[in-house]
């Protein structure tokens, strides 16, 4: 386990894959987003996009597990404080999303016994930013 005194500024933290099935896209959207750009691939390869595509809080949830496993899972993370997101351009079935987060600031608080972590993450599908995300994480200090 990895505490803030551990975590260095700097530090990346590479992602693994994840593949955006268009059956997850269509469930996704009926459940979370029904709007015809995400759950009629019909209406949908005649609107603005040419086809479906994922909703952005589906890229946004596909985001959280691919940090979680890369990074949460071997760090004391208390919570999340808050997300800058900037989708650059739509995810579409097919597409195996992978990236990278990179710790770019670090504030401890001793008094709180932990620390105020700054990450930038990137999701990619190998070519081309599809999400850009600044994050705002606690992160616990080590114990004493």
């Amino acid at each position: 386990m990895l505490y803030a005194q551990d975590i260095e500024i700097g530090r990346i933290f590479p992602f693994g894959t994840y593949r955006m099935e268009e059956a997850e896209i269509l469930d996704f959207a009926n459940k979370y987003d029904p709007l015809f750009i995400h759950n009629d691939p019909a209406a949908a390869k005649n609107g603005p996009f040419g086809g479906i595509i994922a909703s952005g809080l589906h890229t946004m949830a596909v985001y959280q597990r691919l940090i979680a496993e890369a990074l949460w899972w071997h760090v004391a993370g208390i919570a999340g404080k808050r997300f800058e997101i900037d989708l650059q351009r739509p995810v579409r079935p097919g597409m195996v999303l992978t990236g990278q987060a990179q710790i770019v600031d670090i504030v401890h608080r001793p008094e709180k016994k932990d620390a105020i972590f700054t990450i930038r993450s990137e999701v990619t599908d190998g070519t081309k930013p599809v999400v850009l995300i600044k994050l705002d994480a606690l992160i616990a200090a080590r114990p004493d």
